[in-house]
C-alpha cells in the first residue's frame, strides 16, 4: 500500500469518526431539566446514596437482599396487599408506566413492593397479589428490624400497626424509590405517578445513569 493511499485511509477515518461523533451528539437527548423532572415528579440526589444489605424473603420464598437489586434499574413501593387505597392504585400506576416504556428498556426495570406488614403477607399472599398486576412484579418482606433499616435508609416512612386489631390498616409514604443497576439509591418519585409522563422521562434517565 502506498504512501497516498495510507494518507487517504487516514483521513477518511479520521472524517467517520468527527461525523459519528457529532452525529450521536445530535441524536442523543437533551439533559433531563429541573423543572422537567419536578413536572413528572422526579427527584434525582446530586450523589448515589447506599442502600443497606438487609434479609428479607422474597414473594419466592427464597432470600432476597441488596444484591437482588443489582445488574438492572428498580423502582421500589413500599405497601402491602391489604392496603384499601394507595398500594392498589400505585401498583396499578407501576404496570401502566411498564407498559409505556419500550420493550427492550421495559426488561431492564424490575418492579419491586416491600411489604410493610409482614404478619399478613406471607410470600405466597405477596405472589398471588402481584400476578393481579404484572406477572413480572416482585415483592419482599421480612423482620420488622429488617424493613424498619431498609425503609430508613431509603427515606420511606410507615408506622408499624397494632396487629391485635381485626382489619387494621398501616399508615405509610407512598413515594416510589429509584434504584440503579449499582444496588444504589439514586432518587424517587412522589404520588400521584404519571404513568404517561414518566414513560417518557425514565428511559433517558436509565440512559443517562448507564
Amino acid at each position: 500500500m502506498s504512501g497516498v493511499q495510507k494518507t487517504v485511509i487516514a483521513t477518511v477515518a479520521v472524517i467517520a469518526l468527527v461525523v459519528g461523533a457529532t452525529v450521536n451528539k445530535v441524536l442523543r437527548p437533551a439533559p433531563l431539566s429541573e423543572a422537567q423532572l419536578t413536572e413528572a415528579g422526579v427527584y434525582l440526589f446530586d450523589a448515589p446514596r447506599p442502600v443497606p444489605d438487609v434479609r428479607l424473603t422474597s414473594d419466592r420464598g427464597e432470600g432476597w437482599g441488596r444484591t437482588d437489586l443489582e445488574g438492572q434499574w428498580n423502582l421500589l413501593f413500599f405497601g402491602y396487599t391489604f392496603c384499601p387505597d394507595i398500594c392498589p392504585t400505585t401498583m396499578a400506576e407501576l404496570r401502566q408506566l411498564s407498559l409505556n416504556l419500550p420493550e427492550q428498556l421495559r426488561d431492564q426495570l424490575q418492579v419491586t413492593m416491600i411489604s410493610v406488614d409482614p404478619n399478613r403477607d406471607t410470600p405466597e399472599q405477596l405472589r398471588s397479589y402481584l400476578a393481579f398486576f404484572d406477572a413480572g412484579f416482585a415483592g419482599a418482606t421480612g423482620e420488622p428490624d429488617q424493613l424498619a433499616d431498609l425503609a430508613q435508609a431509603l427515606s420511606v416512612a410507615y408506622i408499624e400497626p397494632d396487629t391485635s386489631q381485626d382489619n387494621y390498616l398501616v399508615d405509610h409514604s407512598g413515594q416510589v424509590v429509584i434504584i440503579d443497576p449499582r444496588g444504589r439509591y439514586v432518587g424517587f418519585i412522589r404520588p400521584p405517578l404519571r404513568p404517561e409522563q414518566l414513560g417518557q422521562l425514565l428511559p433517558r434517565i436509565m440512559d443517562a445513569g448507564d
